[in-house]
C-alpha cells in the first residue's frame, strides 16, 4: 500500500474567508487533498502575535466556526482531509517549546515578512511572541509530520526555517521530522474592491464566500475603475482594471469578457453595464457555495463532526509524534512513568 505524501496549510480565524482566499489558496486545496494526505489548520495560536486583547480573543470561536464552514462548502471533503484548531493539540505548546531551544534570536530576525507583521500591527516593538511566530509555524508543519506546505513565496522563508529545524533536531537526536517542501505555486493576488490593494479582512474591500446576491451587487456596483474615465464615452483602461480583473477571474464565458473589453476601450460601454454583468458573475460562481453552506447551517452536526474528527485524528498523530520525541531526546516520560510500580527515586536514607 502506497502512502501519500502528507500536505498542511490553513488559515489563522480572524474573520470570514473571501474571494481572494479563494483564488489565492482554497481552490488549490480542494485539488490537492485527493493528491496528499491533508491536514487543514485553524491556527487560532497565531492570532494572539499580534492580536492578544480580550475583544478579539473572544471573537476567535465564532470565525472558527466560519471558517468551518467556508471549508466544507467550497468543497474540503472531511472524509479524507483533517480539518482541526491549533489550540486543541496540546502537544504543539510542547514541541514548540523544545523547538524554541533550536533556534537563534538572529535567524528569526532575518526573516521579512515579521517586520511587516508588526508594521501592519500598528507595533513599535516585536513581542516576543511575534518573533516565534515562525517556530510555531514550523510546529504546526512537523507535529503531523508534513512533507509538503503550499505557500506563497512572501511566506517561503518561514518553511525554510522548518526544514532548518528539522534537520537540526534529526541531527542531534535522531531522525524524527521529514523536512518539509514549499510548494510555491503562482498564486495570483485578488485586488480588493477599492482598487488600492490585495482583498482584505481588515481593509473592507473584500467580497465574501459567505456575501448574499444582494450584497454582492452593491459590493460590485461601488467597485473601483479606470479614474480618468468620466463618462460611458469615454476610452477606457482595461489592464489593472479591478472590474476586469474579476471579470477574468470568475466570468466563465470569454467571450463575453473580450466583448466588454472591446466595447470598454472604444468607449462604447458604460461601467454600470460592465459592473452588472460582474455580479452576475460571480453570484453565479458563488451560488454553488452558498447552497452547501445553508445545506451544513441546517445540518449542524456535520460541520461539528467534521471539526471534531479532525481534532482527534490531528490529536492521535500529535501524541505519535511527541512520543517519538521523547524517545529520542530522553526529555519528559510517558504517562505511566510514575504509576506505582515505578521507582524512580530507589530507596535512600
Amino acid at each position: 500500500m502506497t502512502t501519500k505524501p502528507r500536505l498542511l496549510t490553513g488559515d489563522r480565524p480572524t474573520g470570514r474567508l473571501h474571494l481572494g482566499h479563494y483564488v489565492g489558496s482554497l481552490a488549490n486545496r480542494v485539488r490537492l487533498q485527493y493528491q496528499y494526505e491533508s491536514f487543514f489548520i485553524i491556527a487560532d495560536l497565531h492570532t494572539l502575535t499580534t492580536k492578544p486583547e480580550p475583544n478579539y480573543i473572544k471573537e476567535i470561536p465564532t470565525f472558527i466556526r466560519e471558517t468551518v464552514l467556508d471549508y466544507l462548502s467550497v468543497g474540503i471533503d472531511p472524509e479524507v482531509s483533517a480539518i482541526f484548531v491549533q489550540s486543541a493539540i496540546p502537544e504543539t505548546y510542547q514541541l514548540n517549546l523544545l523547538f524554541e531551544m533550536l533556534v537563534t534570536v538572529p535567524r528569526l530576525e532575518r526573516i521579512p515578512s515579521l517586520k511587516d507583521m508588526a508594521r501592519d500591527a500598528n507595533m513599535d516593538t516585536m513581542p516576543f511572541g511575534l518573533l516565534g511566530y515562525p517556530v510555531l509555524q514550523a510546529v504546526d508543519i512537523l507535529l503531523p509530520r508534513a512533507n509538503v506546505v503550499p505557500v506563497g513565496r512572501d511566506n517561503q522563508s518561514h518553511v525554510e526555517l522548518a526544514r532548518e529545524i528539522a534537520r537540526k533536531f534529526n541531527n542531534l537526536y535522531g531522525d524524527v521530522f521529514p523536512e518539509p517542501e514549499a510548494v510555491i505555486g503562482d498564486v495570483p493576488l485578488l485586488v480588493g474592491t477599492d482598487g488600492q490593494s490585495k482583498m482584505s479582512k481588515s481593509l473592507g474591500n473584500a467580497i465574501y464566500l459567505s456575501d448574499d446576491a444582494q450584497t454582492v451587487d452593491e459590493k460590485v456596483r461601488a467597485m473601483y475603475t479606470d479614474p480618468k474615465r468620466l463618462r460611458a464615452t469615454d476610452p477606457g483602461t482595461v489592464e489593472g482594471n479591478p472590474v476586469f480583473i474579476y471579470h477574468d477571474a470568475f466570468n466563465p464565458s470569454k467571450a463575453e469578457v473580450d466583448d466588454l473589453k472591446e466595447r470598454y476601450r472604444q468607449g462604447k460601454v458604460g461601467d454600470v453595464e460592465v459592473k452588472k454583468k460582474l455580479a452576475i458573475a460571480i453570484n453565479n460562481f458563488l451560488e454553488p457555495i452558498r447552497e452547501k453552506r445553508a445545506y451544513f447551517l441546517a445540518h449542524p452536526t456535520l460541520p461539528n463532526d467534521a471539526l471534531a474528527n479532525g481534532i482527534k485524528r490531528v490529536q492521535a498523530e500529535a501524541k505519535s509524534t511527541m512520543e517519538l520525541v521523547r524517545e529520542k531526546t530522553g526529555l519528559g516520560y510517558s504517562s505511566n512513568f510514575f504509576a506505582d510500580e515505578v521507582d524512580i527515586f530507589g530507596e535512600y536514607d
